[in-house]
């Protein structure tokens, strides 16, 4: 069995207290100038501008709000039943954050809400009033527009999570490895995996100084229905992610000893790859 912390940690601990608020200060400071300008609106006679507004920043609050009510300790890995597309399999589970529906039908309502009334403020700016300068009127809807399909998409991502039966997370049984996310169910078989890395998108680095984005299982395009890789966003991991990694590694290299997968056995190696503090 491997040493208990053994390796390099890839991953600081989720953020919380004051060092999340600092993470959230520009939620914060974008929560507070769109609803003082929604509220200027409103002052000034613009009822259908100051209705995407305060939709835009009630929906920033929600994702403020997500994030400080969720747990800061990790979640233990679990035994479960995981349905795969062969049928129902044993397997080591992950968990991963799980909204509710409530949560996510609020969400994509306010997506409506933002994109409704943009779509009808710019109408009655460009075809009803003959506002100057028009640059400035097309840029303000562009971006009201942006904001409510990048609300809505959330939302839907928040409803896959919620909708379906099966708990969200990374299960490994004894052939394969699944992913029930927001982006719906994957799966790929650990014979068909070429490589275990850490990654981040182009350019960007959405976790900022706690690691990288991705967990991403490449997968050769030569095997049949074949997408090229399985990834695995860490924000959404409710279970410690350099724990998911080390014990991704350890069964794609040990191949023998993934009949243990799904069993007492299992957890009790897993419990070896968690990392120090």
């Amino acid at each position: 069995m491997s040493k208990h912390g053994s390796g390099q940690r890839l991953w600081a601990p989720r953020h919380s207290g004051w060092t999340l608020a600092h993470h959230l200060l520009p939620s914060f400071v974008l929560f507070a100038f769109v609803s003082a300008t929604g509220t200027y609106a409103l002052l000034h006679g613009r009822p259908v501008l100051s209705t995407a507004l305060f939709a835009s920043a009630l929906a920033v609050l929600m994702g403020i709000v997500s994030a400080l009510r969720r747990p800061t300790a990790d979640q233990p890995v679990q035994e479960a039943a995981v349905a795969t597309s062969t049928g129902t399999r044993a397997a080591t589970w992950f968990p991963m954050v799980r909204t509710s529906a409530v949560w996510a039908a609020a969400v994509m309502g306010l997506a409506v809400v933002i994109l409704v009334a943009s779509i009808a403020l710019s109408a009655r700016l460009l075809f009803i009033h003959s506002y100057d300068p028009l640059l400035l009127i097309l840029l303000l809807a562009v971006l009201l527009v942006m904001g409510g399909v990048y609300v809505l998409n959330r939302g839907i991502h928040m409803a896959r999570v919620a909708a379906t039966a099966q708990e969200p997370g990374v299960y490994l049984t004894r052939s394969r490895i699944l992913l029930y996310g927001s982006r719906g169910t994957q799966e790929i078989y650990w014979n068909d995996v070429t490589g275990i890395t850490e990654a981040d998108p182009p350019r960007r680095r959405p976790l900022g100084k706690r690691g990288p984005a991705w967990i991403v299982l490449s997968q050769s395009l030569e095997q049949p229905g074949a997408r090229g890789k399985l990834v695995i966003p860490v924000h959404e991991l409710s279970a410690n992610p350099d724990q998911l990694k080390r014990t991704l590694d350890h069964y794609w290299v040990h191949a023998a000893e993934r009949l243990e997968l799904g069993t007492e056995a299992a957890l009790l190696r897993v419990e070896g790859f968690i990392p120090l503090d």
